[in-house]
């Protein structure tokens, strides 16, 4: 059974660049429209029309398997890759809790950050005292 990740963020940009970004992410989703998964994936993406004030937000959230967090990661780096200031932070947070990935997105360079939390199991002993 497949592993699931909650994974939810946002990137800031420059109003003068949010069209790029747009189109990249657009034309992702237009090309794979007819793989079920990768298409559904990149439904996650999801953008306001109109900006409120100077900074423009692009959106993520889903719940993706790996296949889905390397199709992100994927994104996010031809993103990288287009010479636009980006900010943001991403968080992929495991199904059972003792996983999580943050992406942290500052100046566009991207940190990735992997933390796994395996909880104690405690016994009660019970003996004579």
């Amino acid at each position: 059974m497949a592993y699931f990740y909650s994974l939810r963020g946002w990137l800031e940009l420059e109003i003068e660049q949010f069209e790029q970004a747009i189109f990249l992410v657009k034309s992702l989703q237009t090309s794979h429209e007819q793989d079920p998964k990768t298409g559904l994936y990149l439904q996650g993406w999801c953008w306001g029309e109109s900006p409120v004030n100077w900074t423009r937000y692009l959106f993520y959230g889903a719940d993706v398997t790996a296949e889905g967090l390397e199709l992100f990661e994927d994104t996010l780096f031809k993103l990288r890759e287009m010479d636009l200031n980006l900010s943001g932070f991403f968080q992929a947070q495991g199904e059972d809790g003792e996983k999580k990935i943050i992406y942290e997105v500052i100046d566009s360079e991207v940190f990735v950050q992997e933390e796994v939390f395996v909880q104690e199991k405690s016994r009660i002993l019970m003996g004579v005292q």
